[in-house]
């Protein structure tokens, strides 16, 4: 798994990996500040106990190899898109609990509507581009695949 490298005070990506460690979302919103930071926009997704009617126990992430260097990439084409934000995203993998926090994303920049627009669309490429995928566990006994055509 990748972990996030040595922060810079002038890198638009401060960090991108993936991850089976916990993922700590006073860590993304902290890193992504600095003297020019008016806002800062979070997000964290977090496992919730039900998916379309059904309950849910636990859900396994699994990645391709390529999904740390995908995020990476993502996050830049982001920081490209959106000049002048600090971007922080980290996808963890492997076994996760209701509770548990599978995506903390947070994006700094000048001003509030900068970083929501550059934090909204970090969360959807991410979601959309990097080859994770998510195998639901459910309280019947019964499991789901979701997002394999990612």
């Amino acid at each position: 798994m990748s972990s996030p490298g040595p922060i810079q005070a002038d890198t638009a990506v401060v960090a991108a990996f993936v991850t089976d460690e916990p993922l700590d979302h006073g860590q993304a919103v902290t890193a992504v500040q600095d003297e020019r930071t008016g806002a800062v926009v979070s997000f964290s997704g977090v496992i919730r106990d039900h998916d379309g009617g059904r309950s849910v126990t636990s859900l396994d992430y699994t990645c391709h190899p390529g999904a740390g260097a995908a995020i990476e990439q993502v996050a830049r084409s982001v920081a490209d898109e959106f000049p002048g934000v600090r971007i922080w995203a980290a996808h963890r993998v492997g076994h996760l609990g209701i509770g548990d926090s599978a995506l903390e994303a947070a994006v700094g920049a000048a001003h509030r509507k900068l970083a929501f627009a550059a934090c909204d669309a970090l969360v959807d490429r991410i979601k959309t581009e990097v080859p994770i995928w998510k195998e639901q566990l459910f309280a019947d006994g019964s499991t789901e695949w979701v997002g394999l055509d990612a």
